[in-house]
């Protein structure tokens, strides 16, 4: 059973909203979590183009620069200089990327990956003329789109502009300036070792990827170059004080993917000019069709969301590859692990269905449904090195989340419960050995946490886990999804099993002494007195009961010394004390996978389990945080999601160590922005209900999002503090539809919006109603008919007819 340990703490948590979710207002604790909020440092975080509308924000962005090469995200998101982060480059294809990246080395040195690195060797290097050449770290720059540097050799200057087009192609576009007094001739050598073969004025080949997965027929020329002895020539003469700019490219092309051919051909028949900018307008062409724009106050926490939708779109293989990864989907960690793996798929899932194309999310669930052949879920088999387990996770859960915000025919839903049926009855046959409606780990590495799980490391054996609640909320979205086609028996039977499931968590894991959930030892029948965050799962997804006596377990969330907000560690800290002193410290280390499962606790517990140790001022603060270990030393300028972080100094606020897996996404958090701060909660009908999280913001925004089939903006300013934030827009909380106003508050509470009325109506909590409206059109998400062809192409790999 292949498995490479992390060796870090996390832990994964669900959020299943409750019917009965109150408004939640950002009044402190009884409780001592008194870190405060980080402070954050860098340059100026660049605004965006145009002022936010309640149109379509990102496109009009683009609009406004589209006519050039220099972009916001680009400018956003670029790293100049030296990063701290490391040499990293950001641009890749669907397939292709750098898995190591050599600056130095003129074209693109280091190791070129086509989902995997292909053999440990760069695509392609260039070599120019005599001597050598030195690159000027100072003058480096790079965006998502591309990247930047400048390189010396004695009166020879080179401006080195490479990117990665979508379909494969690495384009090296070298100008070349001759600083001197007198005319020079620079020899230009290129050479790759996937291209070797002559074939005109281009050198081709074949070759295998990792595990033989495919074959590529790479292709590479350049402008002006002759093809001989394994090898790329061209002699360049420049004039004194002139510059000559030249183009390299090699295209990995597969069958499977045709474009990768005629983005090939178009991008070598361009000029590099042109090359460049068709490349850089595509690119960013790409958020404008698919992000929502979101706009808070705090600066830094804005830039974060976009970095993190970066991370989702760099951290993505669209390889089309038969067997294994022929599906659009998430890798946990290009430079890493860089597999499917379930235990972080969720997490992915849950970010991914907030863009506006659904294939990004419904990709994943479709690929690991088609893998696990019916079972519980598993990792994908395309690579072995990190597959072959099935780790606690909550795909089915977040499905159904993606399903409710984009819908699709009742195959859809059918498609899914399907899977998720198979998935909850497979991890019950596997590990549920006593048959108690609980699953059991002997392991740490099951649950994703490996030597952080410090309730394994207090005896060995089988443990009754409380991360069964993740199987609970996968049996609810079976029985939803069942309801939604109309299989009334299915979904009775689901729900039974969730319900044996809740009773079990509540029963057989409650120590009604110590009013706490404990994992229990199966041997000894046991309650394990030593804890991680895992246990609060069952809260997560509205498993327990919501009465005083078992909210009383939340109270350990108000004592840093048991949970602190931050560092967010998987172990609770009084029993990692302990294990240390009884010669088990294992390790304690934090990840944004614990944030994650944080934010998903507050999700829920605010609204389902309102308790005197938990507030929406731990919330703030868990979000603040969150933010701050993305960016190294705080500083906004460098933000890098490692796979985890140790050695956290109090004393000086700093994390003294961030670990070898860089830009990873192990975890999410853009959901929590969406869902908890805007408010969004997805329904099963055509309403719109929004129930946030009060922070005490003065404004926020998330425009056009893709909601079933129309766009759906959030809008909150306060109009209690006279300062208008959003010009030309209705102060107050709003809804609107399509860039219509159809629904204002005054104040962030709880409502729900009918659209077939117009009528507001609020569960709990009030307000005035300053406007509404009916709107016509909208549908609930069994309504939404999926017709592009991505979609049914997807669907008909499983089978499935999108008719």
């Amino acid at each position: 059973m292949p498995h490479r340990p992390r060796w870090l703490a996390f832990a994964l948590t669900t959020v299943l909203t409750g019917s009965g979710a109150t408004v939640l207002a950002a009044e402190p604790a009884m409780a001592a979590q008194t870190i405060g909020y980080p402070t954050f440092t860098g340059s100026a975080i660049p605004a965006p183009p145009v002022a936010m509308t309640t149109g379509n924000t990102m496109q009009a962005s683009y609009d406004a620069e589209a006519g050039g090469t220099d972009f916001w995200m680009d400018r956003l998101l670029a790293r100049p200089g030296n990063d701290p982060a490391g040499t990293w480059l950001m641009t890749r294809g669907r397939a292709v990327f750098m898995k190591t990246h050599t600056p130095s080395v003129l074209g693109f040195g280091g190791q070129v990956a086509y989902w995997e690195s292909i053999s440990d060797q760069p695509a392609f290097t260039v070599t120019a003329g005599s001597g050598s050449w030195t690159e000027q770290v100072a003058q480096r720059w790079q965006a998502p789109s591309h990247w930047r540097s400048t390189h010396t050799n004695g009166s020879l200057r080179m401006m080195q502009t490479k990117f990665i087009t979508h379909n494969n192609v690495a384009v090296d576009n070298l100008a070349i300036t001759n600083t001197g007094s007198s005319s020079q001739t620079v020899a230009l050598r290129v050479t790759s070792p996937y291209a070797t073969t002559v074939n005109g004025s281009e050198l081709t080949g074949q070759r295998a990827v990792k595990n033989n997965l495919t074959t590529l027929y790479p292709r590479l020329s350049g402008d002006g170059f002759t093809a001989t002895g394994g090898a790329l020539t061209r002699s360049v003469p420049v004039a004194a004080g002139a510059t000559v700019t030249v183009k390299v490219q090699l295209g990995f092309v597969a069958n499977e993917i045709p474009e990768s051919l005629s983005d090939y051909n178009a991008f070598r028949n361009a000029s590099a000019q042109d090359a460049f900018a068709t490349h850089v307008r595509a690119y960013n062409l790409w958020w404008a069709q698919n992000l929502p724009y979101i706009d808070v106050p705090e600066p830094a926490i804005k830039k974060e969301i976009y970095y993190r939708w970066w991370l989702m779109r760099f951290n993505h293989l669209d390889a089309n590859m038969p067997r294994a990864f022929e599906f659009p989907i998430s890798v946990e960690g290009a430079l890493g692990y860089n597999n499917a793996i379930v235990l972080t798929q969720p997490m992915h899932i849950d970010d991914l269905k907030y863009l506006r194309n659904p294939a990004w999310s419904y990709g994943d669930w479709l690929s690991v449904g088609k893998v696990s052949n019916g079972g519980r879920f598993v990792d994908n088999p395309g690579d072995p090195e990190n597959w072959s387990n099935s780790y606690t996770q909550y795909i089915a859960e977040a499905a159904w989340r993606s399903y409710q915000i984009h819908g699709g025919q009742p195959a859809v839903a059918n498609t899914l419960a399907r899977y998720a049926e198979g998935d909850v009855k497979g991890q019950l046959s596997y590990y549920d050995r006593d048959n108690n409606g609980l699953i059991e780990y002997n392991w740490g590495a099951l649950t994703g946490n490996d030597a952080d799980a410090v309730s394994f490391h207090w005896r060995s054996g089988n443990l009754d886990r409380a991360e069964s609640a993740y199987v609970y909320s996968g049996a609810l979205a079976a029985s939803q999804a069942y309801a939604a086609v109309g299989n009334t028996a299915k979904a009775a039977e689901m729900q039974a099993i969730a319900d044996r499931i809740r009773t079990a968590l509540s029963t057989v894991l409650w120590d009604s002494t110590n009013k706490l959930i404990k994992h229990r030892h199966v041997a000894t029948n046991a309650l394990v007195p030593w804890k991680e965050i895992n246990n609060y799962y069952p809260y997560s997804v509205g498993a327990m009961p919501n009465t005083d006596e078992y909210r009383q377990a939340l109270r350990l969330f108000a004592d840093p010394a048991e949970y602190p907000i931050f560092p967010f560690f998987t172990a609770n800290q009084r029993d990692k004390a302990a294990a240390a002193a009884a010669g088990q410290p294992g390790s304690n280390n934090f990840s944004t996978i614990n944030s994650t499962v944080q934010f998903r606790l507050y999700s829920s517990v605010l609204r389902n389990y309102p308790n005197q140790w938990m507030s929406a001022e731990d919330y703030k603060k868990l979000l603040y945080w969150n933010t701050w270990a993305q960016y190294v030393g705080g500083n906004t300028q460098w933000p890098d999601a490692n796979e985890f972080w140790a050695d956290w100094n109090a004393s000086s606020r700093t994390i003294q160590y961030r670990s070898w897996i860089h830009h990873n996404i192990l975890g999410s958090s853009n959901f929590t922005v969406i869902e908890d701060v805007a408010g969004l909660r997805p329904r099963n009908d055509n309403q719109v209900e929004l129930s946030p999280i009060n922070i005490g913001w003065p404004n926020f925004a998330v425009n056009n999002l893709r909601y079933r089939n129309a766009d759906l903006s959030i809008v909150w300013d306060d109009p209690a503090d006279g300062v208008v934030r959003y010009a030309g827009i209705p102060q107050g909380y709003s809804i609107f539809m399509n860039g219509t106003r159809v629904a204002t508050v005054d104040r962030l509470v709880r409502f729900v919006w009918n659209p077939n009325t117009g009528a507001v109506t609020f569960p709990s909590g009030s307000a005035t109603i300053t406007y509404n409206q009916a709107y016509a059109g909208l549908q609930s998400p069994s309504q939404v008919r999926q017709t592009s062809t991505q979609m049914i192409s997807m669907f008909r790999k499983v089978g499935v007819e999108l008719g």
